[in-house]
């Protein structure tokens, strides 16, 4: 049978995908997305949709934490913009919200670690400031009386994750972008390099192939990217926060229709993505009322599951590996965040063109071990 042939084949149908796919298009080039849907835990889905870089620059990033803020950076100032377009684009409200987030605490340990935070931020040219209790419960008055400062990032935003996939998958049939419903199985070598093998057993080629899977498609360089599973939950609450509110144990995210998400553990390495524990949400409720009190008895709507996509040092690999496919994996918890950034970077690369930002800080070439899948 004849392979079924692209000029530039995306695997991976989450919002890096489908974000790059929009981008590619827009230059002209003819693209395919081949989406895995429900056969793989999509990350996107799962995530709450903080557009958040003053609260992603530690020390779990290592070297890369610098590149990693500055990326993020970049990309939140392009989300306002990016969201007005899709939204007037495909009529998908994507519930963008530029109220900015508080991060919070009880205690002067956790106050020194977010003054930390908010020093780092502002070297870089960023907004963050410490502010007093009091002056959070002005932001704020369902607040905790317990709480007796806060990080105020008046810049960070979010939007909701599920209708910026509507408007994505939207905009790309606009566009006659092919997105194929497949779970690739595997991917040629030598002179086959360009081709690849769906689950269906349906074959493909494509003169451009570009890696943007999830944590276990089993095509991403084995060791290098891994599953990190989080759970959340979403509660019914109208006006309780106006922004999002980072609690020690928990994120509380309002979205439109009174609909309230409270956020998420992280474990390192479960495939069974799809079980979500009661001690864990019970944890996170918790944890969400205490800082918010009024929070505590409201009606449960759901809770899922998802599998993120982490890398050894926290930071995403963008770029080609040694076969010449392009890499655009390993966002984390930052995948919405780095989406149109990271789209406008990589569409540059596969075109031939210079990015516009240094790519080099998220090589793969950076770690010394992992080997391709």
């Amino acid at each position: 049978m004849k392979a079924r042939g692209f000029d530039i084949a995306i695997i991976g149908g989450g919002v890096i995908g489908l974000t790059l796919a929009r981008a590619l298009a827009d230059r002209g080039a003819a693209i395919a997305v081949i989406d895995a849907g429900s056969a793989v835990p999509q990350a996107t889905h799962a995530a709450a949709g903080m557009l958040a870089p003053s609260f992603e620059y530690g020390e779990e990033f290592g070297g890369p934490a610098e590149a990693v803020y500055r990326l993020g950076a970049l990309s939140l100032a392009m989300w306002k913009d990016y969201a007005a377009v899709l939204e007037e684009e495909t009529g998908v409200f994507v519930d963008y919200r530029g109220d900015g987030a508080l991060g919070l605490s009880y205690r002067d340990a956790q106050t020194q670690i977010l003054a930390e935070q908010a020093a780092r931020v502002t070297s870089l040219g960023g907004a963050a400031e410490m502010i007093s209790g009091d002056e959070a419960r002005e932001l704020e008055p369902a607040l905790s009386a317990e709480i007796v400062a806060a990080l105020h990032a008046p810049k960070d935003t979010q939007v909701d994750p599920r209708r910026v996939m509507a408007a994505l998958t939207a905009s790309l049939e606009r566009r006659q972008v092919d997105i194929i419903k497949a779970r690739v199985l595997s991917l040629g070598d030598g002179d086959a390099s360009r081709q690849f093998i769906s689950v269906e057993g349906d074959d493909y080629e494509a003169e451009t192939i570009v890696l943007a899977a999830g944590a276990v498609s089993g095509l991403t360089p084995m060791g290098l990217v891994y599953p990190v599973k989080g759970e959340a939950t979403a509660i019914a609450s109208e006006g309780a926060v106006s922004r999002v509110v980072r609690a020690p144990g928990a994120y509380i995210c309002p979205k439109a229709e009174g609909r309230l998400v409270i956020g998420a553990t992280e474990e390192i390495g479960p495939l069974d993505h799809h079980s979500v524990s009661p001690a864990a949400i019970a944890g996170l409720r918790a944890n969400a009322a205490r800082a918010v009190p009024a929070l505590e008895d409201a009606e449960e709507l759901e809770r899922w599951a998802g599998l993120r996509p982490g890398t050894p040092d926290g930071a995403p690999i963008m770029g080609q590996d040694e076969k010449g496919r392009f890499l655009a994996l390993g966002h984390f918890r930052n995948g919405i965040l780095h989406a149109p950034a990271a789209a406008q970077a990589m569409a540059a690369l596969i075109l031939g063109e210079t990015p516009p930002f240094d790519l080099a800080p998220f090589s793969k070439s950076r770690f010394s071990s992992g080997r391709d899948g």
